[in-house]
C-alpha cells in the first residue's frame, strides 16, 4: 500500500489519474484516446490510433490538503483536537503497452490504481472513535484487444485482474465499555484485509470524419470479499472480554461499475476540442460491514448515490514539437448528506482546474506534464458510528488538492 496516500482524487475513493497526457484536460477525452498507448486505459478501442508498437509509463503526485476545521463529539472530549491535516503526499504510477498485430488488430497490457484512499488524523483527535487511520489501494492489470470493424469502427474489450488491499484504525472507549464503572485509557482496533478479482472494460471509437472521434467505454463493477484480521489493543480490564478478542475477518468491498462518453472534434490544424461525461455506479456502496468470527459484525452505512462528471478540454499544437493543454471539470460527490458523510471518507462536490504541456523530441519519443488544481466544497458532517458505543461527531470540513503529473511516451 506504499504506492497510495492523501484522499481519493475524484468522486467516493475512485482515483482519475489514468496518465498525465490527460491529466491536461482534465481527462475530457478518457473514452476518445490521446493517440498514445495509456489511451487504452479509458476506451481499449482507443488503441486503434496506433501503428506498430508504443509504450507509455508515467507518474502523479498529489498533495492533499484536508482538514476538519470545527467540530464537536458527543462523547470524545471536548479538550482533543481536530486532527491535523488528514492529508498525505503520494505518487500514484501507471504504465501501458500496446502492439499492432495486424491491420485490424491490436493488444495491449496496462498496469493502474484505479480505485484508493488514505486519511490518517493525529491519534488523540476528536474523532477518534470514528477513524484514525484509513487506507484503500485496488491495482488494476488489464489486458486488452481491439478490432476494426471498419474504417469508422472500433471495438474493444479488457480483462481487469485487480488486487485490493485495506487497512482501518479507530480509538475504541474503553471507558465507556466499562459502563462508565472504571476510568480506563482509550483502546485500539485494527483491521487489515485483502483479495483479488475480477472484472471487465468493453468500448467502442467511431471516427465518423477524419477530425472527428466519438468514443464509449463501459468497466464493469467488480465485487472484492477482503480476507484479513482484527486486532484489538484494550487495557488489561477488557482484556478478557469476548467482545475484544483478536480474529479473522472479511469484508465485502463492492467497487462500482462506471460508464465514460467522450467527444473530441479536430476544429483546425493545431487546435482540438473535448467533451466528456463519466457516470460512476456508487449506489452499490451501501455499506462498509466488518464480520468476524463468533457472529461479531461492525457496520458503516454509506447509502452513496450515483454521480455523473462533466470535463471539457482541449489541446493547441503552438509550435513545432509543443502542445498546450486546458480542461475543467465538475465532480459531484455520491455522499448524500452530513450524516452519512465520515471521517474516513468526508467527500465534498470538486472542480477541476488543469492544465498540461506536450514536447515530442522526434517522431519516436514525447513527454507530456499536466497539473491540476481541485477545490472542494466546504462539507459538514454529522455521523453516529453505528456500534454498542455510538459516538456523534459534528464539524466542518475544508479541502483542497494539487496534483503534477508526468508522462512518458514511446513508438516503435
Amino acid at each position: 500500500m506504499a504506492l497510495m496516500g492523501g484522499h481519493a482524487q475524484a468522486a467516493g475513493f475512485s482515483l482519475m489519474e489514468k496518465n498525465a497526457t490527460d491529466l491536461g484536460q482534465a481527462y475530457a477525452n478518457l473514452a476518445t484516446g490521446n493517440g498514445q498507448a495509456s489511451g487504452m486505459i479509458g476506451n481499449p478501442a482507443a488503441m486503434t490510433q496506433i501503428d506498430g508498437t508504443a509504450v507509455s509509463s508515467g507518474v502523479a503526485y498529489i498533495r492533499p490538503s484536508f482538514e476538519l476545521q470545527a467540530g464537536a463529539t458527543s462523547d470524545g472530549g471536548g479538550s482533543m483536537g481536530l486532527g491535523g491535516d488528514a492529508g498525505e503526499p503520494a505518487a500514484i504510477p501507471n504504465a501501458s503497452i500496446v502492439h499492432r498485430l495486424n491491420e485490424r488488430t491490436r493488444v495491449g497490457v496496462a498496469l493502474t490504481v484505479p480505485f484508493g484512499l488514505a486519511t490518517e488524523y493525529d491519534e488523540e483527535w476528536l474523532g477518534r472513535y470514528h477513524g484514525i487511520e484509513s487506507r484503500i489501494e485496488v491495482i488494476d492489470i488489464s489486458s486488452s484487444i481491439s478490432f476494426d470493424l471498419t474504417p469508422q469502427w472500433t471495438i474493444g474489450g479488457a480483462l481487469n485482474i485487480q488486487r485490493a488491499e485495506a487497512k482501518l484504525t479507530s480509538a475504541i472507549n474503553s471507558t465507556a465499555a466499562t459502563g462508565g464503572f472504571m476510568t480506563l485509557p482509550d483502546g485500539e482496533v485494527e483491521i487489515e484485509g485483502d483479495d483479488w478479482s475480477v472484472g471487465y472494460t468493453i468500448g467502442a471509437l467511431w471516427q465518423p470524419t477524419d477530425r472527428t472521434r466519438v468514443g464509449l467505454s463501459y468497466h464493469s463493477g467488480i465485487d472484492h470479499q477482503l480476507e484479513g484480521d482484527v486486532d484489538y489493543t484494550v487495557p488489561t480490564a477488557l482484556a478478557a472480554n469476548p467482545a475484544f478478542a483478536d480474529s479473522p475477518a472479511e469484508a465485502g468491498l463492492d467497487l462500482p461499475a462506471s460508464l465514460s462518453a467522450s467527444l473530441t472534434h479536430q476544429f483546425s490544424d493545431t487546435v482540438t476540442g473535448s467533451l466528456g461525461l463519466l457516470w460512476t455506479g456508487w449506489s452499490s456502496f451501501e455499506e462498509l460491514k466488518v464480520e468476524q468470527s463468533g457472529g461479531r459484525e461492525s457496520v458503516t452505512t454509506e447509502n452513496w448515490d450515483d454521480t455523473l462528471r462533466v470535463a471539457m478540454g482541449g489541446e493547441w499544437e503552438f509550435a513545432p514539437r509543443w502542445t498546450l493543454r486546458a480542461g475543467a471539470a465538475y465532480d459531484p460527490t455520491p455522499v448524500p448528506s452530513a450524516a452519512f458523510r465520515t471521517t474516513r471518507l468526508p467527500d465534498a462536490d470538486r472542480v477541476w482546474g488543469s492544465i498540461g504541456l506536450g514536447y515530442a523530441f522526434n517522431q519516436r519519443w514525447s513527454v507530456d506534464v499536466g497539473y491540476t488544481h481541485i477545490w472542494l466544497n466546504d462539507s459538514s458532517i454529522d455521523n453516529t458510528t453505528e456500534s454498542s458505543i455510538p459516538d456523534t461527531l459534528q464539524g466542518r470540513y475544508e479541502a483542497e488538492v494539487d496534483i503534477l503529473g508526468l508522462q512518458v511516451n514511446a513508438r516503435f
